[in-house]
C-alpha cells in the first residue's frame, strides 16, 4: 500500500479525492507525455473513400499472413496481427489518442496516483458486462491482474511482463475501485492500461488455462464483437455484440453497436494470394504484417481494382540491426566497423526497391509515432565513401577481390534470419560495395534464437517491440527485464551496458514530462551515436482496403479498430 493514499469515496465510482497540486501535475505529464514526441498519421493512397451514411450489416473479410504464434490472449499474445484481433472483442481501462498521445478512460472513469507514485487508484464504470454476461467490476480486474502477475511468476507471461514492472499486488477498494500497488514509481503503467496487452477478459475466460486462452477457448471481452473461433489453420471469425455500451473515447460514435454483423479472417501465407483475392472481390480488407508491408506490384494491383493503401509507423522499436559489440575477436566490436556497416546501407533504395516507392524511410531507433520519438540522421545516412575511410582507419584493406582483409582474415560479417526474401540480396550487394563479405545464414526461428544466444553471429534483426511509449526501448535491449528481451544481449560492453541502465533506469522513475522525454531522447541518441543499435527500416501497419469499406480506426498501436467500420 502506498503511503500518503489519496482518499476516496467508498462505492460511487466517482473520485471524490483532494488532489494536491503535485499529484495532479505528475497526472497532467503523463496524460500528455507522447505530445513530446512525433505522432505520424494513417497515410491513404489510391482511391480516397466516397463514402454517405453509415449502414449496418455485412461481413468484412479479412486477409492476413499466417500467424506464427497461434495465441490471442491479450496478456500472452505478441504477435501484432493478433493483437489488432484482440481489440476487436477485448477493452481496456484507459485507451491512448494516437495523434498526441494523451490517455483518457475508457472502462475506467477516472485515477489518481498517491503522492509517493506507489499507488494508482482506478474507478471503473458501472453496468458493463463482459460477452458472456459476467458484470465487469473491481473483482474482474484484480483477478486479471492476479492472474498475469502469476503468469509472470510461472513464465507463460513473459510477453505482458513487461507492462506490469514493479507491479506487487492489486486490490479491490469496493465494487467500483481498484488499487494498484507497486514497488516503486513506474512511469510507463499508465500507458500500459492502454494497450492490448492489459486488456480486461471475463472471469470465467480467467479460469481457462494458459494454453486454453492462448487457442480462443471461451475468451470473452466487454468489446463490440464476440469472438466465435480462433483457428489458425481456416479462419478465425467474430460476431457483433448486441448492447455494446463501451466505445472508446477515440470512436466517432460514443454508443450503439458495432456496424458489421461479422468478421471472417482467413490466414493466407502468400502475398500473391492474398492480392489475387482481393483483387478478385474475395477479401475487404489485407491486414499486412510488419515484417512484409503491401510492395509495390501488389499496391498496384490493389489501386487498379479501385482499392486504396493505408499505413501508419508502429510506435516501438524500428526495424533495427543489433550488432554483436562484445564477443571477443568479432568485427563489430570496433565503432569503426559498427558505423561503417551503418553507412553501407542506401535505406532509401531498399525501402523503395524492396517495399514500394511512398514507403516511409526509418529515421531513428524507434518508430516514428513513438511518444518522445528523437530523430537520428546520422543514423540512417548512406555514405559509402565514408565507410570506407572507416574501414581503411580500423585496419581492413581493400584487395583484388573487391573485400576487405586484416591480418589475413576476411572482413565477414554473419547475418542471422529466419526467412528468405529479396531484400537479403540487395544487401548483400550494398556491403559488398564497401568491401564487406555479408553472410546471411538462415534457420528456423529456434535455431537463429541459439545461435543469437551462443554468440556466433554478427548482425541480427530477430526482434522488434511494438508499444506506444519510450519504454519500448528498455523493453528490448535492458537485459535485466523480462525474459523476452533477447534483443540487447550482446549490443554494449560494460560500460555502454552501465550507461544504457542509468538511462533505462531513469526514465522509467522519472514524473516530469519533460525531464522524462529528455532521458529517452539523450537514451535514442546514445544508441544511434554509438550504433548499438542501427536503425534499418520503418515498421508500417498496413492496409489494403476495398472501394466498399469505411471506418477503418488506427489506434495509438498502430492497430485498427472495427467498431465504426461499415460497407457500403
Amino acid at each position: 500500500m502506498g503511503d500518503n493514499r489519496i482518499s476516496r469515496r467508498a462505492g460511487t465510482g466517482r473520485s471524490k479525492a483532494v488532489r494536491t497540486k503535485a499529484v495532479a501535475l505528475a497526472i497532467a505529464g503523463l496524460l500528455v507525455f507522447s505530445g513530446c514526441g512525433s505522432a505520424a498519421n494513417a497515410a491513404t493512397n489510391g482511391a480516397e473513400e466516397t463514402a454517405g451514411d453509415p449502414v449496418s450489416g455485412g461481413t468484412l473479410r479479412i486477409a492476413e499472413p499466417t500467424e506464427i504464434l497461434n495465441c490471442i490472449d491479450p496478456f500472452q499474445t505478441s504477435w501484432t496481427a493478433s493483437r489488432t484481433l484482440v481489440r476487436q472483442f477485448a477493452e481496456s481501462l484507459t485507451d491512448q489518442d494516437p495523434k498526441t498521445g494523451e490517455i483518457k478512460p475508457w472502462l475506467a472513469t477516472d485515477w489518481t496516483l498517491s503522492e509517493d507514485g506507489k499507488t494508482y487508484t482506478f474507478n471503473l464504470k458501472h453496468d458493463v458486462t463482459f460477452s458472456n454476461g459476467e458484470a465487469f467490476n473491481a473483482d474482474a480486474v484484480v483477478k486479471n491482474f492476479e492472474t498475469d502477475l502469476q503468469g509472470v511468476k510461472e513464465g507463460w507471461g513473459t510477453a505482458g511482463g513487461n507492462y506490469i514492472q514493479g507491479l506487487e499486488s492489486v486490490s479491490k477498494v469496493d465494487d467500483d475501485t481498484v488499487e494498484f500497488h507497486f514497488s516503486k514509481f513506474n512511469a510507463a503503467f499508465l500507458q500500459a492500461t492502454a494497450t492490448t496487452t492489459l486488456a480486461i477478459i471475463a472471469p470465467a475466460s480467467l479460469d481457462q488455462t494458459p494454453q486454453q486462452r492462448c487457442h480462443g477457448e471461451n475468451l470473452y471481452g466487454t468489446g463490440p464483437f464476440v469472438l466465435e473461433q480462433w483457428d489458425i489453420t481456416s479462419k478465425t471469425t467474430f460476431t457483433k455484440r448486441k448492447g455494446y455500451t463501451t466505445p472508446s473515447p477515440f470512436e466517432k460514435r460514443q454508443k450503439g453497436d458495432a456496424y458489421l454483423d461479422r468478421i471472417e479472417v482467413s490466414y493466407i501465407p502468400e502475398t500473391s494470394v492474398r492480392t489475387g483475392n482481393f483483387v478478385g472481390g474475395q477479401t475487404d480488407l489485407i491486414l499486412a504484417s510488419s515484417a512484409v508491408p503491401i510492395l509495390e506490384n501488389d499496391a498496384n494491383q490493389i489501386k487498379a481494382a479501385g482499392g486504396r493503401i493505408e499505413t501508419r509507423a508502429f510506435p516501438g522499436t524500428s526495424y533495427d540491426i543489433y550488432p554483436n559489440t562484445r564477443t571477443e575477436g568479432r568485427p563489430l566490436t570496433d565503432i569503426n566497423v559498427r558505423k561503417a556497416v551503418s553507412l553501407a546501407i542506401d535505406r532509401t533504395s531498399y525501402a523503395q526497391t524492396i517495399f514500394r516507392k511512398d514507403y516511409p524511410l526509418v529515421q531513428g531507433v524507434l518508430g516514428a509515432t513513438t511518444p518522445s520519438f528523437q530523430a537520428t540522421p546520422e543514423a540512417v545516412k548512406y555514405d559509402p565513401e565514408q565507410a570506407g575511410k572507416l574501414l581503411d582507419k580500423a585496419g581492413w584493406r581493400l584487395k583484388d577481390d573487391g573485400y576487405r582483409y586484416k591480418d589475413g582474415k576476411k572482413l565477414t560479417l554473419v547475418w542471422l534470419d529466419y526467412n528468405k526474401n529479396a531484400g537479403q540480396d540487395l544487401l548483400v550487394d550494398q556491403f559488398r560495395q564497401v568491401g564487406i563479405d555479408l553472410q546471411i545464414e538462415i534457420g528456423t526461428y529456434a535455431d537463429s534464437v541459439n545461435k543469437e544466444k551462443t554468440n556466433d553471429y554478427d548482425l541480427s534483426m530477430l526482434w522488434t517491440y511494438t508499444r506506444s511509449d519510450p519504454s519500448a526501448i528498455g523493453n528490448l535491449i535492458d537485459i535485466r527485464s523480462e525474459k523476452g528481451n533477447r534483443g540487447g544481449w550482446n549490443i554494449a560492453d560494460d560500460e555502454q551496458r552501465a550507461k544504457l541502465n542509468e538511462l533505462f533506469d531513469a526514465g522509467i522513475a522519472e514524473r516530469d514530462t519533460a525531464k522524462r522525454t529528455k532521458i529517452y531522447q539523450e537514451l535514442q541518441q546514445y544508441l544511434a551515436d554509438q550504433y548499438l543499435q542501427i536503425p534499418f527500416y520503418e515498421r508500417t501497419g498496413d492496409l489494403a482496403l476495398a472501394k466498399n469499406v469505411h471506418g477503418v480506426r488506427y489506434t495509438a498501436e498502430s492497430f485498427i479498430s472495427l467498431y465504426d467500420t461499415w460497407l457500403s
